[in-house]
């Protein structure tokens, strides 16, 4: 039996490559350049310059690129050892493969939705702050998970609670600074 056209060569898997801060397209150069098959996940945005606005693309991972191979030492050596590259994400020293589906429906989603963009992930009963607006400072919990644009967050007040709908990306996770 013959593999669907559009899967990849047997053996061939997905790691994720974690590389120094703004250096993805140096990595993915440099491991393109030593014959390896990446993917670098970018979406477009607004530069926030102040003398002009352009369209420009940006890492939809910072810090992150995409490698398919069969990953032997001799690659695992060659990847690790290419200017700017942290790590391959793994376990302890083994990297571990992302499931080729999940790849597929990042590139996907990317191709045919051009208002994609990167957006922390939020979770019912996770601690977050409000970053802009009325409410910018207040801590309190996500008690419903985001459908559209907007999630309720929960602030307790004497006891008492108070939900305020809110755009998802007017709040971020709260880091307790006192962990």
């Amino acid at each position: 039996m013959t593999p669907a056209p559009d899967s990849p060569p047997t053996g061939l898997l997905w790691y994720a490559v974690h590389t120094q801060s703004r250096h993805e397209r140096k990595v993915e150069n440099k491991l393109v350049h030593h014959g390896l098959a990446c993917w670098l996940a970018e979406y477009a945005c607004w530069s926030k310059r102040k003398d002009r606005r352009k369209r420009i693309r940006r890492p939809l991972f910072s810090g992150y690129l995409f490698v398919q191979t069969r990953m032997t030492a001799q690659i695992r050596l060659q990847i690790i050892q290419a200017p700017s590259v942290v790590r391959i994400v793994g376990v302890g020293h083994r990297p571990v493969a992302i499931p080729n589906q999940e790849i597929e429906s990042l590139q996907r989603l990317l191709s045919t939705a051009p208002e994609a963009e990167p957006h922390p992930a939020m979770r019912k009963g996770q601690l977050v702050q409000v970053m802009e607006g009325p409410l910018s400072g207040v801590i309190g919990r996500v008690m419903t998970e985001a459908r559209g644009k907007k999630i309720v967050v929960t602030v307790d007040l004497l006891g008492r609670a108070v939900a305020a709908s809110l755009e998802t990306d007017a709040v971020v996770p709260y880091l307790d600074q006192d962990t």
